[in-house]
């Protein structure tokens, strides 16, 4: 075929992909360091579980799940047939003998029309099915169209060389003897005259060798990339799960004898990690983070692969001064690769994490430049101003007085904690939580429970004027120093009282309580009041009639999606429906959030459509009588979406424990 062209098409190819590779990979490398290498063994399941094997992308969606496991895989499967005809291009009668030879030759046709197959139907999808999420993209459709040509230039460089070359060349005919599709198509070609066999036969070679080498070159220069850098992605990938926001250590921050600048969060590109910036090379902008995401399906200026799209941008275009380490001539972040409508759009909800079928990172990225907005620049939304204000006087964000926390017991006789004596008498401490103590609507939900608790037979007790707030939704806007101080004020609290068992009917306080306090020293079993009563309904301690029909159940995000309980609120509400409950088509893993996560609760929607209206609305095609919910946000944000709808008089909105209280009275 040609050593000294194969050789020269080599070197170009090879030179120019690494150079265009370097061009990001050197921007990653200047930036923050941080390891991400530890239990190589449990990273390298993951490649292998969610890499090769494409769990996620198939569970997430089977169809295209299915079609991007097809060209994945034989993309990987078909680089030793590359291999073979770099060897060609050498030695042009090369073939691989034997068996083995035979079955790989087999394997490879069969392989080549699984992907032509796969890449006509990724054809159809973003030209005739349009889903949503893709976007319009000429590099998607250019590579889609390089992998075709690949495929079926391979398949008539067979059919030209067996036409040619069978009849004389014993290896050649032992491989056609194999290669199904191969034979077929010389079976088709072997009217024509030698000539035009000849002529055919190098053009095919060497218009997918060129082909191959383009796409190469290519690689780096768009989100395709990832075909080279998504499996490392996901070794790398965060050991810590979604419930957690990255911590700071203010007393070193505040004790530092430095005459520099102070610095907290992310301002800057320099502040970045080294995996933020190979994330945004590596996003597949497959745009599954958009399915259930609360503000791309509201209209707001916020994907988790747009954002991707903004850092990749910003990135190139300050990779000199970045290289460089020149971060004095760095711009912010916020404003020029992110929008600041975009960082406080994110309700903290993680669903494009849990989608993204690379783990590409999110939310640490949104946290820590919420931190630097908020304690460095002072630049937050004007709400957050009160709240911050109120929890720093009162512990709660309505700035009630602290001393009527518990003034919704009053008359059902709440046992309060008072030594750690009496801790030892009680089952669990019921941490109620600012939403119940001071809200009119979550006051009834405590009251529920409250009764169900006294029906079952548990002993518990509240911390009343001593309960503090755990400070969840300030951590999640940015304000670390605030919630630090509210979460050792509360863990000092009940470490005094000797607390070791505590439940909590709100999502948000069960996630901190669990996953985030143990940093600060409070380390409890901590339950949600699902699982309490779903445990006490199985246990036989509770017997609720079956009273409720059409009853539909919305999933709170920090109950289901960031700690994985989704079974016991729906065997709860199973126990007191007289039908099976229904589900939002967006349901469990994928169900999409109320809108008041990541203090969202406390900002005003200006952009695009209410949220919590959109969830309604998904509700209504199922035609329920009620719609149960088991967070007090996500119960105030779907009663605000009914009465906003109108539907306020025609479809309830009750807490789980509301319909279980409801349900042991009759």
């Amino acid at each position: 075929m040609g050593p000294l062209a194969i050789t020269l098409v080599m070197l170009a190819g090879f030179a120019g992909f690494f150079w265009l590779a370097w061009r990001k990979l050197a921007i990653v490398a200047a930036l923050q360091p941080e390891v991400r290498w530890d239990r190589p063994t449990g990273r390298l399941g993951k490649v292998l579980r969610l890499g090769f094997l494409q769990s996620r992308m198939i569970a997430g969606e089977w169809k295209p799940g299915i079609m991007h496991t097809v060209i994945f895989l034989g993309f990987v499967a078909l680089l030793v047939r590359k291999l073979q005809l770099l060897v060609i291009g050498y030695d042009a009668g090369f073939v691989f003998s034997g068996v083995l030879g035979g079955i790989y030759a087999a394997f490879k046709d069969l392989v080549e029309a699984a992907v032509t197959a796969a890449v006509l139907y990724a054809f159809w999808r973003r030209f005739v099915l349009k889903p949503k999420r893709l976007e319009p993209n000429r590099e998607a459709i250019l590579v889609l169209a390089l992998i075709l040509a690949i495929m079926v230039t391979d398949f008539l460089y067979d059919g030209f060389k067996f036409a040619l070359l069978a009849d004389t060349d014993a290896g050649i005919a032992h491989e056609r003897a194999f290669a199904v599709f191969g034979s077929l198509v010389a079976t088709a070609l072997s009217g024509l005259s030698p000539e035009t066999l000849t002529a055919g036969y190098h053009a095919s070679y060497w218009i997918q060798i060129l082909t191959v080498f383009s796409f190469l070159v290519l690689l780096p220069v768009g989100e395709h990339f990832h075909i080279v850098t998504a499996l490392p992605a996901l070794f790398f990938a965060r050991d810590t799960p979604l419930n957690r926001v990255p911590s700071l250590d203010l007393e070193r921050i505040m004790s530092e004898d430095d005459a520099g600048e102070m610095k907290i969060g992310v301002r800057t590109a320099a502040d970045l990690v080294w995996k933020d910036a190979f994330d945004a090379f590596t996003c597949t902008e497959c745009g599954r983070c958009k399915d259930a995401c609360p503000t791309f399906l509201t209209g707001k200026p916020l994907a988790l692969k747009w954002v991707h799209d903004g850092v990749k941008r910003h990135l190139l275009a300050h990779r000199d001064a970045i290289v460089a380490r020149k971060d004095a001539e760095l711009p912010p972040l916020v404003g020029h690769a992110i929008p600041e409508d975009a960082l406080w759009a994110c309700t903290t909800c993680g669903y494009c994490e849990h989608a993204c079928p690379i783990e590409l990172e999110h939310l640490g990225k949104f946290f820590r430049m919420r931190q630097h907005q908020v304690l460095m620049e002072g630049n937050f939304p004007a709400e957050l101003k009160t709240v911050f204000d109120n929890y720093e006087s009162q512990s709660n964000p309505w700035g009630l007085p602290a001393d009527t926390r518990a003034d919704w017991a009053k008359g059902l006789d709440v046992p309060l904690l008072t030594s750690p004596e009496q801790a030892k008498g009680i089952d669990y401490l019921f941490y109620v939580g600012s939403a119940q103590s001071f809200d009119d609507r979550s006051q009834k939900v405590a009251r529920a429970f409250v009764k169900i608790l006294r029906a079952a037979g548990v002993r518990f007790a509240i911390l009343g004027p001593r309960e503090g707030s755990t400070g969840e939704c300030v951590r999640r806007v940015g304000n670390e120093m605030l919630f630090q101080t509210l979460a050792k004020g509360l863990v000092e609290t009940l470490n005094g009282m000797n607390v070791t068992r505590i439940v909590t009917c709100d999502p948000h306080a069960f996630n901190s309580l669990k996953n985030e306090y143990p940093e600060f020293g409070g380390r409890y079993e901590v339950v949600h009041h699902t699982q309490l009563i779903d445990e006490l309904i199985r246990s036989g301690r509770i017997e609720p009639s079956r009273t409720f029909e059409r009853v539909i159940f919305h999933e709170p995000c920090y109950l289901g999606r960031h700690n994985g309980e989704y079974e016991a609120p729906r065997r709860a509400l199973a126990a007191v429906t007289v039908d099976r409950p229904l589900e939002f088509e967006l349901n469990r893993e994928k169900a999409m959030c109320c809108g008041a996560g990541g203090a969202r609760f406390w900002m005003e929607e200006r952009i695009g459509k209410r949220i919590n209206v959109t969830r309604v609305e998904q509700a209504l095609p199922h035609s329920p009588r009620l719609i149960a919910t088991a967070c007090p946000y996500c119960a105030t944000m779907i009663k605000d979406g009914l009465a906003q709808l109108g539907r306020e008089s025609e479809i309830q909105n009750k807490d789980i424990a509301e319909l279980v209280a409801e349900a042991l009275s009759q």
